[in-house]
């Protein structure tokens, strides 16, 4: 019954979203360049300004790695790909930590699953003559976990030495080829070799290879592969067939573990 006066003003604060911050990770191995990704969303109405986002470990042991955007507008989102390398097996905590506007932070937390580092390459080689050119087809296949790179082929015989040529890379679990011409068919055991970088360290193939010199005029190429062991049991001989001219010779070879196709 009595009159009742209020007086109304503008909201003092606003409220504001936050920005999220994800974590994207893949599993890892020990020693090797992995790449992790980081997105940052802003749902607010207001633009986020001065953005600095550091990824690290939780437990130091991984290099910090950080990125900066000046802006990031309202209602979008931006992604950042870093590259670490962890320094040991096991699983790995990963922080990322995004402060923006002059003072506000906000942090995000993952796992990344980290594998031993596995060094398997083999290598072998065939010799093959198509439009009186004699070529040697070398072939590095990697069975490890781990890409290997600055491939450095080769090969020595007690009566000539084999053309060396290299391969800028060999993903993990893939295989590469490489023919270069050579004068003539070799014609004696050789020692293929494949040096290589992996992670921090250099590795080594070799095998043994036998050129069958009654192939020249047959038309066959008969190669002996010596995969490593004493037992003799672990040698076997295979025949690569095929017409000057232009067909394509097609070889079968065993390791043991697996079937490898050479086209």
């Amino acid at each position: 019954k009595h009159p009742v006066f209020v007086t109304v003003s503008e909201l003092s604060t606003s409220t504001t979203v936050p920005p999220r911050v994800h974590i994207e990770t893949h599993n890892a191995v020990a020693e090797t360049d992995t790449t992790v990704t980081v997105t940052v969303s802003n749902g607010d109405d207001e633009a986020l300004t001065d953005l600095s986002l550091r990824l690290d470990s939780v437990d130091g042991e991984m290099q910090s790695r950080t990125a900066i955007t000046p802006v990031l507008a309202a209602e979008n989102s931006t992604t950042y790909e870093f590259t670490v390398e962890p320094s040991e097996a096991g699983e790995t905590a990963l922080k990322a930590t995004l402060r923006y506007n002059d003072g506000e932070s906000v942090e995000a937390f993952d796992t990344v699953q980290v594998e031993p580092l596995r060094d398997d390459v083999s290598v072998y080689a065939t010799a093959f003559e198509e439009n009186d050119t004699v070529s040697v087809r070398y072939r590095v296949t990697n069975h490890g976990n781990a890409p290997i790179d600055d491939v450095v082929i080769s090969g020595v015989s007690n009566e000539s030495q084999l053309p060396t040529t290299s391969l800028q890379s060999v993903d993990a679990a893939t295989s590469k080829t490489v023919v270069v011409d050579v004068n003539e068919r070799p014609s004696s055991t050789a020692t293929v070799a494949a040096t290589y970088d992996i992670g921090e360290t250099t590795g080594q193939a070799t095998q043994s290879v036998q050129f069958d010199s009654s192939a020249a005029s047959t038309g066959t190429n008969a190669l002996t592969v010596n995969l490593g062991s004493a037992d003799p049991s672990n040698t076997s001989t295979f025949l690569l067939s095929g017409f000057f001219g232009g067909l394509v010779v097609t070889a079968l070879l065993f390791t043991g573990r697996r079937w490898v196709r050479d086209d």
